[in-house]
């Protein structure tokens, strides 16, 4: 419902549109000018931002070993579009040392189904141009924005951003 009501407020603003839940929404809105907007209505592009595990593991969508949300900045809303650079992808290596490279959606979201991931791992999301930013830890917990939030809890500086 309150997504129901944040639409037609954008709406009601003028120069908003919505394809497939995402808003084409003022940067002053959120940095990408994209934002979700369609519910729960499942899509690789929802909600960008949650801790994507905690809501599909009460058997809603698909199951994940790890999802989150690249963003380009560490302090990011919720449901705002992250980075959709050409080429970005996270990269986890498991326990074994077996890479396993997951693509960043155009909303920035991240993810990989129905497989176990030999824990700990590490995580580095890589651009297009070969640049990297790498976790400081190894982790054994896949819901990324769990601990990534807008404010970061656990010790995460906040959002997983992009490398610069």
């Amino acid at each position: 419902m309150r997504y129901a009501a944040l639409w037609l407020v954008l709406s009601a603003c003028g120069g908003v549109s919505a394809v497939g839940g995402v808003a084409t929404v003022p940067t002053t809105t959120c940095p990408s000018g994209k934002q979700w907007v369609g519910g729960d209505a499942e899509s690789s592009s929802m909600h960008p931002g949650v801790a994507c595990i905690t809501c599909h593991d009460r058997g809603e969508g698909p199951r994940f070993a790890a999802a989150g949300t690249v963003f380009t900045s560490f302090d990011a809303k919720d449901d705002c579009g992250g980075a959709s650079t050409d080429g970005l992808t996270v990269i986890l290596t498991d326990a074994n040392g077996a890479e396993i490279s997951l693509p960043v959606n155009a909303m920035g979201n991240f993810f990989l189904e129905r497989r176990t991931l030999a824990t700990p791992f590490s995580a580095r999301v890589v651009d297009g141009a070969g640049k990297s930013r790498a976790m400081a830890a190894r982790q054994t917990d896949g819901d990324c924005n769990a601990c990534h939030s807008a404010t970061g809890t656990q010790g995460a500086p906040g959002r997983i951003v992009a490398p610069e």
